[in-house]
């Protein structure tokens, strides 16, 4: 027979047991649930996000919003949540069509504040000139990609919208400076030049390319095979943080929170390029623990800091990358992936509820306006 100390250990043993199995399933079946819907193009779950960031830019979005520590970044992170709400919003419209009158005038609002004078300023400072004011010149400007996706997106749920001359305009200077560039990358910023930009860049005029009177195929298929051949880290498969533009060689290590912006900016135009990429991630950074997914940050054997792009990154884990990367998972049909970084985007972002609308608190406006963009982006056909 048992004794009485076999009985109590058998019963502490089944406690902790339980325990962790609790431990490791509880937080799993709590966080993330609309996974599955908001994979399929849920359209409550989908609207929900999306009068979340519409109720952001009511409240008001400036640079004077966040507070880096460095105007420029400040100025960047305005111009990102204006151009990241209306591409999550422009993508809730083509999946709902229902949803034009309500979310359209938002979408114009967001590119009427993104080529604002005072969106543009870190650019401008940075230039000493207006961006839109120099589209005849050869200076790069190359965050000029990031608004013309903005701009494409709402020319395809409004065709005649007051800026489709704009549009025209922008989308032939990048593609001008993309075609000058030997090694296939304009500068940002003088002197700095990076791949996931010129990405945008890429992405932006390959959106244009939808048009029936636009076709940039040549342009798009050159761009594409030096982007393989320049930016892309042969070991891991994920592209460079930043390169010199002149001599074709990378001034940064490769990074995942770049590599997965550019797979969702590239499949506008290099839809197997995007691919390509988001399979390294899938191959050498998914991090997984009881069914919450990440992404890792740095290369298999490189060891970084974080920076202003990759956000915090903690025990290998990116934060803006494993965000970002919700897109790659949703274009390229990996629901797997998709659940389980969703997950964690719903655990540690304390989404809540907010009139009609859904936030996640702890990202603010740019954060709530990322994950529409990304969790919503279109899949491949």
């Amino acid at each position: 027979m048992p004794s009485a100390l076999d009985r109590s250990l058998v019963r502490a043993a089944i406690r902790v047991g339980l325990v962790g199995i609790l431990g490791a399933t509880l937080p799993r079946a709590c966080a993330g649930g609309d996974a599955g819907a908001l994979f399929e193009g849920d359209r409550e779950i989908q609207t929900a996000l999306a009068r979340g960031v519409v109720d952001d830019l009511e409240a008001g979005v400036s640079a004077a919003t966040f507070h880096t520590g460095s105007p420029r970044f400040d100025g960047e992170w305005a111009l990102g949540t204006y151009q990241m709400a209306a591409l999550g919003l422009a993508q809730v419209v083509i999946a709902h069509p229902e949803l034009k009158d309500e979310l359209v005038p938002t979408i114009e609002a967001s590119v009427e504040r993104l080529l604002a004078p005072e969106t543009m300023a870190f650019g401008t400072q940075a230039w000493h000139a207006a961006a839109l004011d120099d589209l005849a010149s050869d200076h790069g400007h190359a965050y000029l990609g990031y608004i013309n996706l903005a701009l494409g997106m709402l020319r395809i749920v409004a065709p005649h919208n007051r800026f489709v001359g704009l549009h025209d305009r922008i989308t032939e200077a990048l593609a001008r400076r993309i075609s000058l560039a030997p090694n296939g990358l304009i500068e940002t910023y003088p002197g700095e030049a990076y791949p996931a930009d010129n990405a945008a860049v890429v992405g932006s005029i390959g959106l244009h390319d939808r048009l029936p009177e636009s076709d940039h195929h040549a342009l798009l298929a050159a761009w594409a095979t030096t982007f393989r051949a320049r930016w892309i880290d042969p070991a891991s498969g994920m592209i460079y943080q930043a390169g010199d533009p002149a001599t074709g060689q990378p001034r940064g290590p490769a990074r995942a929170s770049h590599t997965a912006l550019a797979v969702y900016a590239l499949s506008f135009a290099a839809p197997e390029l995007s691919r390509d990429l988001f399979e390294a991630l899938q191959r050498s950074q998914r991090a997984s623990f009881v069914g919450f997914g990440a992404i890792r940050e740095d290369a298999p054997g490189t060891t970084g800091s974080s920076d202003i792009d990759s956000g915090p990154v903690v025990l290998g884990v990116g934060v803006s990358a494993t965000g970002f990367a919700l897109a790659g998972a949703r274009i390229h049909g990996d629901r797997a992936l998709y659940t389980e970084l969703y997950r964690t985007a719903d655990l540690f972002g304390a989404p809540r509820k907010s009139g009609e609308g859904r936030r996640f608190v702890s990202g603010g406006p740019l954060g709530d306006a990322i994950l529409l963009a990304m969790l919503t982006a279109r899949r491949s056909p």
